[in-house]
């Protein structure tokens, strides 16, 4: 049988061979964890993010390398929260003719790199959306099975749910009370449990792994859905480590009410202790995640305030899409290499997520003319009207911007709510960002429109 380190080596080495580059800034943070059944290598790396990046832009590459290894064609799996150690220094080499090695495709430039930091309290962008989660989280870790037991958190994709379980990782981790902690996707464990039934083995093993601990967090609990035999598993466990005052942190997508195919028994003690809801940040705590991104992220390209400003209004759906949006700005001004990236060069690069982002929104014209006569102190006849002095003109090509990019209608649709061409209002949508860029006032001010206007 080959082990999970054998068959990495070998993908490892072609990796290499195909670009050296790519394989130090993408491939060796990983480490090679399993083989589960179907010849499917479960590849550790340090985060959720990390890993999506690597299944969304390295796909084909990972194929590719992992086929044919020993007579054999492997897929792939990522799992988070595992840290490769660092590497050896290489021995100095005599120069040489280098080989030719074939660019990796969709990989940011040099000037760009990922953060690896570890998740940690510290580096958790806290807000009125999740203060009160990070709160329950940071003091279950400080006094384990005292006041938050257990504790569930709840929250859409990409929010920072996996970031506060991997924080209370590392806080009990490096803290000096020596508490025994473990951390694991619910995926992990479903997957360990089915493996020794499979083979039919004892599950002492995997009842010690979990339960020989202090603190257990386990991400993603809503995995358990209807499957019967590890809900039953899960259940004994529960009451064994609560019997003991061990904590149990738990994180999912819902409410364990709304979780269909859970047992009741589950419900009711997923929801005994302390049940807490953790939101995507406002407008402010997301500029402040990327501008913690820019600093960890960017070693010689900077992304001014304006784009990042952009950034945070323009993407409020999820942190992970945030990111992503920011990643792909921060390749295409590092591969241009000089002068600023312009709003109007990201709204292009982004259109897009943009419209994803868009088509979840439900902003009326109505609402936006509205919103925008109100802000400048103006009649939304003004805005209708075919008056151009200063004071009117300008609002009106910011309500006409606005309206293309809040809503879904076309260009002569929001041109017939405005009474105007579909031209006029593409020369709105174009003018808008060059303006915002020479007048900081006006900028803000369409910043805080948008905001308003998504909150509802």
């Amino acid at each position: 049988m080959i082990s999970a380190v054998e068959v990495w080596a070998v993908a490892a080495e072609r990796l290499k061979k195909k670009s050296l580059q790519c394989y130090r800034q993408w491939f060796q943070p990983v480490v090679p964890i399993r083989i589960d059944d179907g010849n499917r290598l479960v590849l550790g790396v340090p985060d959720k993010f990390f890993g999506e990046w690597i299944s969304d832009n390295l796909d084909d590459l990972l194929q590719e390398v992992l086929a044919g290894i020993h007579d054999q064609n492997y897929t792939y799996a990522v799992e988070a929260g595992h840290q490769a150690p660092p590497p050896s220094p290489e021995p100095a080499v005599s120069p040489a003719v280098p080989e030719p090695s074939r660019p990796c495709q969709k990989i940011p430039p040099s000037a760009v790199r990922v953060s690896l930091i570890r998740h940690t309290f510290e580096n958790f962008v806290v807000s009125e959306e999740n203060r009160y989660a990070y709160m329950a989280v940071k003091s279950a870790v400080e006094s384990p099975g005292m006041l938050y037991n257990p504790l569930y958190v709840y929250g859409s994709s990409g929010v920072g749910k996996t970031h506060l379980l991997q924080a209370a990782q590392h806080a009990a981790l490096t803290g000096a009370n020596g508490v025994r902690v473990r951390y694991a996707p619910c995926s992990e464990l479903l997957d360990n449990f089915y493996e020794l039934l499979q083979n039919k083995r004892s599950l002492s093993e995997f009842r010690s792994s979990v339960r020989d601990v202090d603190i257990l967090l386990v991400d993603d609990v809503h995995v358990l859905a209807n499957k019967t035999q590890m809900q039953e598993e899960f259940f004994n466990l529960f009451n064994t480590l609560y019997g003991q005052q061990k904590q149990i942190i738990l994180t999912s997508d819902k409410q364990p009410c709304e979780i269909k195919g859970l047992e009741p028994r589950l419900v009711t003690r997923f929801e005994s202790g302390v049940t807490t809801e953790i939101g995507v940040p406002e407008v402010e705590g997301r500029l402040t995640i990327l501008r913690m991104m820019r600093e960890d992220t960017l070693i010689k390209v900077k992304l001014g305030d304006p784009i990042l400003e952009f950034l945070a209004v323009q993407i409020s759906s999820s942190v992970r899409r945030l990111k992503g949006a920011f990643m792909r700005l921060a390749s295409f001004a590092s591969m241009r290499g000089s002068g600023q990236l312009t709003v109007q060069q990201a709204e292009e690069l982004l259109s897009v997520q943009l419209a994803q982002e868009c088509s979840a929104r439900s902003v009326s014209m109505d609402e936006i003319q509205r919103s925008v006569a109100d802000q400048f102190g103006i009649k939304v006849a003004d805005l209708l009207g075919t008056k151009r002095p200063q004071h009117i003109a300008e609002p009106r090509l910011v309500a006409m911007y606005l309206c293309r990019r809040l809503t879904s209608h076309s260009l002569p649709e929001i041109g017939a709510a405005f009474g105007k061409t579909h031209g006029a209002i593409l020369n709105a949508v174009n003018k808008v960002p060059k303006l915002c860029e020479r007048d900081e006032a006006l900028r803000r001010t369409v910043m805080q429109l948008e905001q308003q206007l998504k909150r509802g």
